[in-house]
């Protein structure tokens, strides 16, 4: 069996899982080949988080971290340790509450004894990992294959600034020290997109374009296929995993996407779209147009072409010679 093979089969056991999520599948797919970033718009309850997982089930060896987004959110929850996290809550805590204390001098002394403590547990962590961040990050972005990020555009300023680096160039700053991170791709999801014409969400518009590929998600359509999914949740029937590729597996796959060629005249029609698309006053941004080649190369991949062709540029969605990618 070829890796194509191995990778067309894992898509469709997810896609015996779910019911009208071919495209997003799909986009998972091609978004794992060419370690780029994926999201989903769509209502909850339409298995965006379901078929995500479903598909990481299915590749052995891959470290996911999957985190609701909000407002209250820290960043140090995405990279930090519950040790370090705790001692660092209850200090700010007690710094909160300094002015209201009575006894200045008690509370004081508290603050000391527990900054040294803080202090103590990033020393110690450091002198144990002298070549690594020194706040642990076990189980977090930094040591992640794929990350999924829910109701992205609620995280704070903090998150999505600390984001921006991460999503386009896979590295990330925390307490100071900015280091290489080994994620394939970040998956994302919202029920809905920001207005990019009010101030206040404007900021949002630079992770957005950030995210290369764009799924809508629609509830079931079919009646057919809602009562069969029904059906197999009634009788507690799920799917087993017995197709599966190993993270190495997925790597030379991305070797063999890079190999698919893409002719002039595929640069020429992407120019084509380009320009009819901003005619249309459609915004479609320089980033977004010059790295288009990489999933049109997974597309043509995954069909079993050897060079990009027209065929590939084609939208699930739309069923017309545009690019999903350059629809958002």
């Amino acid at each position: 069996m070829t890796l194509r093979d191995k990778m067309l089969a894992v898509m469709t056991e997810v896609n015996g899982e779910l019911a009208e999520r071919q495209e997003l599948v799909e986009s998972i797919a091609i978004a794992l080949l060419t370690r780029s970033n994926l999201f989903i718009l769509g209502k909850p309850g339409q298995a965006k988080s379901h078929s995500i997982n479903l598909f990481r089930q299915r590749i052995t060896g891959m470290r996911q971290f999957e985190r609701q987004m909000s407002k209250q959110a820290d960043e140090e929850q995405l990279a930090d340790d519950p040790v370090y996290q705790n001692l660092k809550t209850e200090l700010d805590a007690q710094i909160c509450q300094l002015s209201g204390d009575g006894d200045a001098d008690g509370a004081f002394e508290l603050l000391r004894k527990n900054t040294e403590k803080l202090n103590a547990y990033r020393a110690a962590f450091a002198a144990l990992h002298p070549s690594e961040p020194t706040v642990q990050t076990a189980g977090k972005i930094p040591e992640a294959d794929i990350v999924f990020l829910d109701e992205i555009f609620k995280a704070n300023d903090g998150i999505l600034n600390s984001l921006l680096a991460a999503l386009n160039e896979r590295r990330y700053t925390n307490e100071g020290h900015t280091y290489n991170i080994p994620v394939i791709s970040f998956f994302t999801a919202s029920n809905e997109i920001p207005n990019f014409a009010d101030p206040q969400e404007k900021s949002l518009e630079a992770l957005y374009d950030r995210l290369q590929i764009k799924v809508v998600t629609e509830d079931i359509a079919d009646r057919g296929n809602r009562l069969a999914l029904l059906k197999k949740k009634q009788s507690g029937s799920t799917g087993q995993v017995l197709s599966t590729i190993t993270l190495d597996e997925l790597l030379a796959m991305q070797q063999e996407v890079k190999a698919v060629t893409v002719p002039d005249s595929i640069n020429e029609l992407a120019d084509d779209i380009l320009c009819e698309l901003r005619r249309g006053g459609i915004s479609v941004s320089d980033r977004k147009y010059l790295n288009f080649a990489p999933l049109a190369q997974a597309k043509a991949w995954l069909e079993g072409h050897g060079s990009v062709q027209a065929q590939d540029m084609i939208s699930g969605r739309s069923r017309v010679t545009i690019p999903s990618w350059m629809l958002f």
